[in-house]
């Protein structure tokens, strides 16, 4: 039979045991809360020279590349660099931000529709001496990455490029939707596929799909008044296969007033004035004019 004393000596034992694996495990939480501020404090150190600098407080794992710019203009978003490297980096600003390189209205780095636009300022980058001619198109890397301020980037392949008109009176009282963005009705999408490659200078050889997903550049020109040019991109994979079999748009569709200037017979006097239809839900119910 067991003494008192015996039991109570076993009682200690196992309180101390038990106390022991308690301690152990408030410690182990203690260093793993020591551990993470550590971490935290470590991982954004790279910030307190741009805080300071600008007297700002950053998003959380913004990417270093992208703290000098946001420090200027807090509507810093994304950036797009271009395969070759010679037009630099051009920031953009957010969608509701509308003079200077920006989303258009409707377009946002992070959402997942079919067709994303932004504008850019010909100064910021001249895409139009790069990718208006044909030789020009085929001879560079034809590659374009959309990266956010947290350092996600998507890449795109440049598949068409053409001028438009923004001013009505140029076109007989329309300016095409250059700058069309979400995610378009297949019926309205095969109608923009058709008036983009109409418009195209050249053809690249790529076949637009309506499951791809879109990237819409333009920038001011001098072209003609009042002009933009704009080049269409699709989203691919990490790597760029080049179009090499480029052939020229014999008979390009140029707004109204680029056959007057030239004295010659609009080919596409009788084509339809498009409006792109957009769905309104994820479910791809309900659908409307975007413009």
């Amino acid at each position: 039979m067991m003494s008192k004393n015996n039991k109570k000596s076993i009682d200690l034992k196992a309180f101390a045991k038990k106390n022991k694996i308690a301690l152990i495990c408030v410690g182990a939480v203690a260093l793993i809360g020591i551990l993470a501020i550590i971490i935290n404090i470590a991982s954004t150190a790279y910030l307190k020279p741009y805080e300071k600098k600008y007297g700002i407080t950053y998003p959380k794992g913004i990417a270093e590349e992208f703290c000098d710019a946001y420090g200027q203009n807090k509507s810093v978003s994304a950036k797009i660099t271009f395969g070759d490297g010679q037009l630099g980096e051009v920031f953009i600003l957010n969608s509701d931000y509308q003079s200077g390189d920006h989303f258009d209205e409707g377009s946002a780095i992070d959402d997942d529709t079919q067709i994303k636009s932004i504008s850019i300022e010909s100064s910021s980058a001249d895409i139009e001496g790069l990718y208006s001619k044909s030789k020009n198109y085929i001879n560079s890397t034809q590659a374009v990455y959309l990266t956010d301020i947290y350092g996600k980037s998507k890449t795109y392949q440049i598949i068409a490029a053409y001028y438009t008109n923004t001013n009505p009176s140029d076109d007989n009282g329309y300016a095409f939707p250059y700058n069309a963005c979400g995610t378009l009705t297949e019926d309205s999408f095969n109608s923009y596929e058709d008036r983009v490659m109409s418009r195209a200078l050249y053809h690249t050889g790529y076949d637009m799909s309506y499951t791809d997903k879109y990237l819409s550049i333009s920038a001011d020109s001098d072209f003609m008044q009042d002009f933009r040019f704009v080049i269409l991109c699709v989203e691919v994979d990490k790597r760029v296969t080049q179009y090499k079999e480029v052939t020229e748009n014999e008979r390009v569709h140029y707004p109204q007033v680029w056959y007057d200037e030239n004295d010659e017979h609009n080919p596409y006097w009788l084509a339809g004035q498009w409006r792109p239809v957009i769905y309104t839900d994820k479910a791809h119910k309900v659908s409307r004019y975007l413009f």
